[in-house]
């Protein structure tokens, strides 16, 4: 049965915590966020400078029941994790049984080629479970400003010890010069709460208790993520905490 998981180290430290729920009833990601200066020429020409972009992901789930232990743990978990979002720290979503799978790239990759290698998933401690098998979507991004995000269907995972060597069902559409985030299409590992969305719960009763939807518009934090990637910090198990904490896309070592 797909289920929707959400991790997350309340305050940025602790324990890592997981919110379980059966499926979502929507999910929306590819609505972009973009910091960019675009000049018009006289001669009617157009130039653009892209500073950055990220997606907002948009999560919807109706009729949460109380009734059901399942879902009412699920619910107090949500209810919880509203302060930790108001705070400004991040969360991983996990859309899909087994998606929890991110795995970074010290180096790029060329348009035209159809075979990569990247390392062991580095969200194995959130669910050592998850793996890449042909036929899955992935996602394949690297930084910006001259980086470029495609998604891309497998069409054969090879295991090669703790790395992966990833063979598409077609030629990358796109120059990836640096490093890549390769992940599973339906698993978010670094989201948080934007300004705009300060005000707006979470989670909302309906039918008088019986019911409750959760509705989440969550922005990336790729300034997080690169950090994660590029530092090589691994996340501990689900009784430890992560070695690095962020603070404003900043890493801040443990004490």
């Amino acid at each position: 049965m797909s289920e929707t998981r959400i991790y997350w180290y309340p305050m940025g430290s602790g324990n890592l915590e997981t919110i379980t729920m059966p499926f979502l009833t929507n999910l929306q990601d590819e609505d972009p966020e973009v910091e960019a200066a675009t000049a018009e020429t006289i001669a009617g020409g157009m130039f653009r400078q892209l500073y950055g972009d990220w997606r907002r992901v948009i999560a919807l789930r109706q009729n949460l029941r109380p009734s059901d232990a399942t879902e009412a743990e699920a619910i107090r978990g949500l209810r919880s994790l509203q302060s930790h979002l108001i705070a400004g720290y991040s969360i991983g979503l996990a859309v899909g049984t087994g998606s929890t799978f991110g795995s970074y790239t010290t180096a790029g990759a060329s348009r035209g080629v159809n075979t990569i290698g990247i390392p062991a998933n580095t969200y194995g401690a959130w669910d050592s479970t998850a793996t890449l098998s042909a036929g899955d979507e992935v996602v394949i991004q690297s930084p910006s400003p001259d980086g470029a995000r495609e998604v891309q269907r497998l069409a054969s995972v090879t295991p090669i010890g703790s790395t992966f060597l990833l063979t598409f069902t077609r030629t990358l559409r796109y120059d990836h010069p640096t490093r890549m985030l390769v992940r599973r299409r339906t698993f978010f590992p670094h989201l948080k709460l934007p300004e705009d969305q300060l005000q707006t719960p979470i989670v909302t009763t309906s039918s008088r208790g019986r019911t409750f939807d959760l509705l989440m518009e969550l922005r990336e934090d790729m300034a997080e993520a690169w950090t994660v990637g590029t530092q090589g910090d691994a996340l501990t198990g689900s009784t430890g905490q992560p070695r690095g904490l962020f603070s404003d896309g900043q890493r801040v070592d443990l004490i």
